[in-house]
């Protein structure tokens, strides 16, 4: 093919592309069950790059930018952090264009994430930033694989190098920025456009993503996460993982997150994203006024208790050969609470899990930075 055949067929591709996700991530929160309830929310607002087979073949041949051309050179400075503390966002967002803030996050160890946007558009700008040695380019240098998965699926097909970010390689990955912020690490900014044809033609908004990286700050100070409750007796034994929080009056407040132990055991073929056995997944947060836990449930054997004076809701099911227990307060201390575990003899129950939470109100001012001691 000659160039200029290439450059139309390009053409015709990004125009095809899909465009962004109506999909609100506080629906997809409440609808998941256990883990895929924040992994699906933080991912929610994300476009998918439809894969295209023509597109890999010419990439395979020519490469993204011309034979021969290898535009990544490393970034310099200190190396990117080797993992996260689920604790804090892990990110700073020194520059942001005018009306977008944070409004939700979620944290693990070899990724943080944050969705940007303002009240009148909930979903916008999407973040991830990859730990080192996650991510590593692809042959010819025409993409990037994370193993947590990109924000543009498996893998962020570059289309076109971008201007250098603090030093380090970028690239254009259909509606995203994809730069190396540090030694090893990699991050991937989401653009509320529907394809790379169109951000192309959009130079205020490229100078924009532009100035999101090069002021995006990894690993500095970053206000903790605030939990609306804490668990006695677990520390030591248990860590937590995978948080996922929201941003509301200024304050990074944790929604769902899990607890880890030496025999949680994760089983990746189960339902939508896998699950872990032994390994406690809490849902809290100041309930809404239609909180109810469906005590008439078909789905699940149901019980009725009261726990440290709360009514409770006990469900017990089965998901893909593993036994689910699941214990629903729907109203206590003016929180909704919701604790599921998996596996046929988890090392701590939720009805005792319930038993040694301290639940701390609706007030963020009065909630805590580690939700164990």
């Amino acid at each position: 093919m000659t160039e200029p055949q290439i450059r139309a067929l390009f053409t015709g591709i990004a125009e095809a592309e899909a465009g962004p996700s109506r999909v609100s991530p506080q629906a997809a929160l409440r609808r998941g069950r256990a883990r895929r309830r924040w992994r699906r929310a933080w991912l929610a607002g994300v476009p998918v790059l439809a894969a295209v087979a023509v597109a890999a073949v010419i990439l395979a041949m020519v490469g993204p930018f011309g034979p021969g051309a290898s535009p990544v050179t490393p970034s310099p400075g200190p190396p990117a952090p080797r993992q996260f503390s689920p604790l804090l966002p892990g990110v700073v967002f020194g520059s942001l264009p005018a009306g977008l803030s944070v409004q939700q996050g979620r944290v693990e160890s070899t990724v943080v994430g944050a969705v940007l946007g303002s009240t009148a558009a909930p979903l916008g700008w999407s973040v991830a930033v990859y730990a080192r040695g996650q991510c590593h380019l692809t042959g010819a240098v025409s993409g990037l694989e994370c193993p947590a998965q990109t924000l543009a699926g498996p893998t962020a097909r570059f289309s076109a190098p971008a201007p250098t970010v603090r030093g380090g390689s970028a690239f254009w990955a259909g509606p995203n920025l994809v730069w190396q912020y540090a030694r090893g690490g990699w991050a991937e900014l989401n653009i509320p456009v529907s394809s790379y044809y169109a951000l192309r033609q959009d130079t205020a908004t490229q100078h924009a993503a532009l100035k999101i990286a090069r002021h995006l700050r990894v690993g500095a100070a970053t206000p903790p996460i605030m939990f609306p409750a804490q668990l006695t007796g677990l520390a030591g034994r248990w860590r937590i993982s995978d948080v996922f929080y929201e941003a509301d009056g200024g304050v990074l407040q944790a929604q769902s997150y899990q607890l880890l132990t030496g025999t949680s055991r994760f089983f990746p073929h189960v339902g939508d994203l896998g699950i872990w056995t032994d390994a406690p997944y809490f849902q809290i947060a100041p309930a809404p006024r239609t909180s109810t836990c469906t005590p008439h449930d078909r789905a699940s054997r149901n019980t009725s208790e009261v726990i440290n004076g709360y009514h409770v809701v006990l469900k017990r099911r089965t998901v893909g050969g593993h036994p689910e227990q699941e214990l629903c307060a729907a109203r206590a201390d003016g929180l909704a609470v919701d604790i599921i575990e998996y596996g046929a003899h988890p090392a701590i129950g939720v009805t005792s899990l319930f038993r040694q939470l301290r639940l701390l109100g609706t007030d963020p001012a009065n909630w805590v930075r580690d939700p164990i001691r």
